[in-house]
């Protein structure tokens, strides 16, 4: 018959090391169970002001009322957000240190930065919380009010239309990639340093068109100045209705832009479930949604699982696009 050694017996013939470790058990689902007990920590990896800066700190207020706890919003920007996810990744995974963050710092940038500290698996995707929709913008005097037209106009003339994006490598810069290749077209990219200084290019009419975020040309789109005439994702923008996807228009290009909240790999299934949990209602507000809709935010709630599954499809097709133009380390 086999003997079997009680507790008791354990901790005599172990000492404290075994006491110690059953402690520490104890301790961690005690702290799971009153998870969250202190004020979380919400890194956003860009810099303050910025869209995604006051998305995050919209969300911010939602996510505190359904945790109970206070959720302190701080910035650590730099190198494309990869700064930021370095923190992430080094911080304790106990649920009281997340991100905000769109996932081209996880999806992209591996690619691109050589020796980058960090891997997708190195986080653990809690929920998706928005999408940022992407799209080809032209000046009200534009003779190419189209993509049809604007894609005619490039094949007759070879790098001779224009375009500016906010950088080599960004989103729009690949989904132009893209269409290139999936049209035989080719475009003269000019990248610039953001949204703004491109914008002022092509409102001067020194481009042919920008490939930007939507939201980032709305005030132009809406008096006249400038027009959109599609979009890189699979979906219509809801603030641009009647404009269509690139899939739409026979082209199948789509560079998706999207993010939520991260934690470090192995935080406790308890507290990544009361996360999730909180997200999906904090996303859910009549509130949250009402703020998202008067500034342009596409809010689109998606749980762990689903999240973590479009990560991966979109590490795959950032991977393909990026070697395609050689911009991977």
């Amino acid at each position: 018959m086999k003997k079997y050694l009680s507790l008791a017996q354990v901790w005599n013939k172990s000492g404290f090391l075994v006491g110690a470790a059953f402690g520490c058990l104890v301790f961690n689902a005690n702290a799971d169970a009153s998870y969250p007990s202190h004020p979380v920590q919400l890194l956003v990896p860009f810099a303050p002001g910025g869209g995604l800066d006051l998305n995050a700190r919209r969300f911010a207020q939602e996510f505190s009322e359904q945790l109970g706890q206070t959720v302190v919003v701080t910035n650590r920007d730099g190198a494309a957000g990869t700064i930021g996810m370095q923190q992430l990744a080094r911080s304790t995974p106990d649920g009281y240190n997340l991100a905000f963050s769109p996932a081209v710092p996880l999806t992209s940038e591996p690619h691109r930065i050589a020796k980058l500290p960090y891997k997708l698996e190195d986080f653990q995707p809690v929920c998706q919380v928005f999408d940022n929709i992407f799209g080809v913008v032209v000046h009200k005097k534009s003779a190419d009010k189209s993509i049809s037209e604007l894609l005619a106009h490039a094949k007759k003339s070879p790098n001779g239309v224009s375009y500016g994006t906010s950088g080599t490598g960004s989103i729009p810069h690949l989904a132009i990639a893209d269409v290139e290749a999936n049209t035989g077209t080719a475009f003269n990219h000019v990248p610039y340093k953001g949204d703004g200084p491109m914008l002022q290019d092509l409102l001067a009419e020194r481009l042919g068109f920008g490939a930007m975020l939507a939201s980032s040309a709305t005030a132009h789109i809406n008096s006249g100045n400038l027009k959109l005439i599609a979009v890189f994702s699979k979906k219509r923008h809801p603030a641009f209705p009647d404009i269509p996807t690139l899939m739409e228009l026979g082209i199948p290009v789509e560079q998706p832009s999207f993010g939520g909240v991260f934690a470090p790999k192995n935080t406790p299934n308890a507290v990544s479930q009361r996360i999730e949990k909180a997200c999906q209602e904090a996303t859910k507000s009549v509130s949250y949604q009402q703020w998202a809709s008067q500034n342009n935010q596409v809010l689109d709630y998606q749980s762990a699982s689903d999240f973590q599954s479009r990560l991966l499809r979109d590490f795959d097709l950032k991977k393909n696009t990026l070697q395609r133009l050689s911009l991977t380390n």
